[in-house]
C-alpha cells in the first residue's frame, strides 16, 4: 500500500514542477530607455505592449517586462545565440544583425517607424544621401548602428559622438552642440511635443530609413511561442484599442506615409511591409 502512495506523490511532484516549469515567464526586454518606450517605472509604450500581449497570450507564455541597454542586451543575452530564451520589444531585424530573419523568430509586423534625420532649426539640412552629411558632427546613441552613417564615421567624413539615449541626441541638436542626429519617429514625435525642444529642431522631409518594428523570439523559448504571439497581435489589430494606446504617447501612423512615400537616399534599404498589423 505504502508503494503505490510514494508512486502517486512522486508522479504529482513532477507534473507540479513540469507545470511551473511551463509556466516560467518569459523575458521581455525593451532596448529604449527614453520616452514613449520608457517613461518611469510604471508608464511607457513597451510596457504596455508586454501588458496587452499578456491580456492575449495563455498562462505558459506569459512575459516578464525588462529594461536592458542595447550594448548589454547583445553582450549578455543575444550572444547566447540559439540559446537565447528571452523575446525582444518593439524591435527590427536590422538593428540586431539579422536582416534577412534567419537567426531569430521574428513575428508579424507592429507598425512601420522610420528614422528621421533631425538638425537645427538654425542650420537645417536636407538629407539627399552621404554629401548632405559629410564633414558633420553626428549625435549617436551608444551601441546602435546606424547604415551610411557608421561607414562616414569610420572614414572620417563626419564625426561622431555617443550619448546615452535618443533624447540627448535631440537636445544636444537643440542647443548646437552637433549638427544632426537620427531617431526614430515614435521618440522624435514624444519629445517634440515639449514645444521649447521641438521649436529647435529641423526634421528633412526624406527619411534616413524606414523599418518594421516587431517582436524578437529567441530559438530557446517552447516551440508554441512565435504562434501564441502572433495570435496574440492579430487580436490587438481586431479592435482600435491599439491605434488609440499610439495616439495617447503622440504617435499618428498616418503621419508616416509623408516619408515611407518617398525612397531613401543612396539606395537605403526600406523594410516596410505595411504600415500597422492590419
Amino acid at each position: 500500500m505504502l508503494k503505490p502512495m510514494i508512486a502517486v506523490l512522486m508522479a504529482a511532484c513532477c507534473a507540479l514542477a513540469g507545470a511551473q516549469e511551463a509556466a516560467r515567464p518569459i523575458p521581455a526586454y525593451n532596448t529604449y530607455l527614453v520616452p514613449p518606450y520608457s517613461i518611469d517605472a510604471t508608464r511607457g509604450l513597451a510596457r504596455a505592449l508586454a501588458a496587452r500581449l499578456n491580456a492575449e497570450l495563455p498562462p505558459e507564455y506569459q512575459l516578464d517586462f525588462r529594461l536592458i541597454p542595447r550594448t548589454r542586451l547583445h553582450a549578455a543575452e543575444l550572444s547566447k545565440d540559439e540559446r537565447f530564451d528571452g523575446v525582444v520589444l518593439l524591435i527590427a531585424p536590422r538593428f540586431v544583425g539579422d536582416p534577412y530573419m534567419t537567426r531569430y523568430l521574428w513575428s508579424k509586423p507592429l507598425f512601420v517607424d522610420c528614422n528621421l534625420l533631425v538638425s537645427g532649426r538654425l542650420q537645417p539640412i536636407e538629407y539627399e544621401g552621404a554629401a548632405s552629411l559629410a564633414g558633420r558632427r553626428f549625435a549617436g546613441v551608444r551601441g546602435y548602428r546606424y547604415e551610411l552613417i557608421d561607414q562616414m564615421a569610420v572614414t572620417h567624413r563626419l564625426q561622431r559622438e555617443d550619448s546615452q539615449d535618443e533624447l540627448s541626441g535631440l537636445q544636444k541638436v537643440g542647443l548646437g552642440r552637433a549638427d544632426f542626429t537620427v531617431v526614430p519617429y515614435t521618440i522624435y514625435a514624444y519629445a517634440a511635443a515639449d514645444k521649447e525642444l521641438g521649436s529647435q529642431l529641423h526634421v528633412a522631409s526624406r527619411a534616413h530609413q524606414c523599418f518594421t518594428r516587431r517582436i524578437l523570439i529567441g530559438k530557446g523559448n517552447p516551440p508554441g511561442l512565435l504562434k501564441a504571439i502572433n495570435q496574440a497581435i492579430d487580436a490587438m489589430a481586431a479592435g482600435e484599442s491599439w491605434r488609440a494606446l499610439l495616439g495617447s504617447y503622440h504617435l499618428d501612423l498616418d503621419v508616416l506615409a509623408q516619408w515611407t512615400a518617398h525612397p531613401p537616399a543612396d539606395g537605403q534599404v526600406v523594410e516596410v511591409r505595411g504600415n500597422t498589423v492590419r
